[in-house]
Protein backbone atom coordinates (compact mmCIF):
# COMPACT_ATOMS: atom_id res chain seq x y z
CA UNK A 1 0.00 0.00 0.00
CA UNK A 2 2.74 1.96 1.05
CA UNK A 3 4.60 2.00 -2.64
CA UNK A 4 1.12 2.53 -4.28
CA UNK A 5 1.06 6.13 -2.33
CA UNK A 6 4.82 6.60 -2.99
CA UNK A 7 3.78 5.77 -6.86
CA UNK A 8 0.97 8.45 -6.89
CA UNK A 9 3.58 11.36 -5.06
CA UNK A 10 6.30 10.81 -7.59
CA UNK A 11 3.50 11.05 -10.33
CA UNK A 12 2.25 14.16 -8.86
CA UNK A 13 5.64 15.76 -8.50
CA UNK A 14 6.65 14.93 -12.17
CA UNK A 15 3.08 15.75 -13.12
CA UNK A 16 3.71 19.47 -11.03
CA UNK A 17 8.31 19.33 -13.00
CA UNK A 18 6.44 19.19 -16.19
CA UNK A 19 3.98 21.98 -16.00
CA UNK A 20 6.39 23.81 -14.78
CA UNK A 21 8.86 22.88 -17.89
CA UNK A 22 5.88 23.87 -20.04
CA UNK A 23 6.06 27.38 -18.51
CA UNK A 24 10.03 27.69 -19.01
CA UNK A 25 9.59 26.45 -22.52
CA UNK A 26 5.94 28.63 -23.26
CA UNK A 27 8.33 32.14 -21.75
CA UNK A 28 11.64 31.04 -23.96
CA UNK A 29 8.98 30.87 -27.48
CA UNK A 30 7.34 34.09 -27.00
CA UNK A 31 10.41 35.49 -26.75
CA UNK A 32 11.36 34.39 -29.97
CA UNK A 33 8.27 35.50 -31.35
CA UNK A 34 9.56 38.97 -32.93
CA UNK A 35 12.84 37.27 -34.36
CA UNK A 36 10.32 34.37 -35.84
CA UNK A 37 8.33 36.71 -37.51
CA UNK A 38 10.94 39.02 -38.93
CA UNK A 39 12.16 35.62 -40.45
CA UNK A 40 9.04 35.06 -42.31
CA UNK A 41 8.90 38.26 -43.12
CA UNK A 42 12.20 37.83 -45.17
CA UNK A 43 10.80 34.32 -46.13
CA UNK A 44 7.80 35.76 -47.39
CA UNK A 45 9.34 38.56 -49.77
CA UNK A 46 11.99 36.14 -51.12
CA UNK A 47 9.34 33.67 -52.01
CA UNK A 48 7.32 36.58 -53.67
CA UNK A 49 10.28 37.92 -55.49
CA UNK A 50 11.38 34.42 -56.67
CA UNK A 51 7.92 34.34 -57.91
CA UNK A 52 7.75 37.60 -59.80
CA UNK A 53 11.51 37.76 -61.71
CA UNK A 54 9.81 40.89 -63.61
CA UNK A 55 9.70 42.80 -60.28
CA UNK A 56 13.49 42.02 -59.40
CA UNK A 57 14.48 42.96 -63.87
CA UNK A 58 12.40 45.95 -62.88
CA UNK A 59 13.94 47.12 -60.11
CA UNK A 60 17.79 46.40 -61.26
CA UNK A 61 16.47 48.48 -64.22
CA UNK A 62 15.65 51.17 -62.44
CA UNK A 63 18.43 51.16 -60.32
CA UNK A 64 21.30 51.02 -63.33
CA UNK A 65 19.08 53.91 -65.11
CA UNK A 66 19.35 56.06 -62.36
CA UNK A 67 22.91 55.95 -62.05
CA UNK A 68 23.30 56.55 -65.76
CA UNK A 69 26.38 54.69 -66.29
CA UNK A 70 27.13 53.78 -69.77
CA UNK A 71 26.09 50.44 -71.52
CA UNK A 72 29.56 49.42 -72.31
CA UNK A 73 31.02 50.08 -68.46
CA UNK A 74 27.57 47.71 -67.93
CA UNK A 75 28.47 45.39 -70.24
CA UNK A 76 32.06 44.86 -69.32
CA UNK A 77 31.05 44.88 -65.33
CA UNK A 78 28.52 41.80 -67.01
CA UNK A 79 31.55 40.10 -68.79
CA UNK A 80 33.22 40.49 -65.44
CA UNK A 81 31.09 38.94 -63.45
CA UNK A 82 30.28 36.06 -66.01
CA UNK A 83 33.96 35.20 -66.25
CA UNK A 84 33.59 34.97 -62.41
CA UNK A 85 31.17 32.65 -61.95
CA UNK A 86 32.48 30.51 -64.51
CA UNK A 87 35.83 30.19 -62.48
CA UNK A 88 33.97 29.96 -59.16
CA UNK A 89 31.09 27.47 -59.68
CA UNK A 90 33.19 24.06 -60.50
CA UNK A 91 35.05 24.80 -57.37
CA UNK A 92 31.43 26.01 -56.04
CA UNK A 93 30.15 22.58 -56.92
CA UNK A 94 32.58 20.79 -55.16
CA UNK A 95 32.19 22.36 -51.81
CA UNK A 96 28.56 22.56 -51.57
CA UNK A 97 27.58 20.00 -54.29
CA UNK A 98 23.58 20.53 -53.40
CA UNK A 99 24.06 24.39 -53.84
CA UNK A 100 23.48 24.74 -57.13
CA UNK A 101 20.58 22.11 -57.51
CA UNK A 102 18.83 23.77 -54.49
CA UNK A 103 18.68 27.31 -55.23
CA UNK A 104 17.38 26.36 -58.94
CA UNK A 105 13.34 28.16 -59.07
CA UNK A 106 12.04 25.08 -60.65
CA UNK A 107 12.35 22.50 -58.17
CA UNK A 108 11.14 22.44 -54.69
Amino acid sequence: MDELIEIARRKERLIASCAAQRGVIAASFHDLRQPIAVLERALAVTSYLRAHPVVVAVVVAVLIVSRRRSILGLLTRGLAAWRMWRAVAPWLSRIAPGLRRAGSPGER
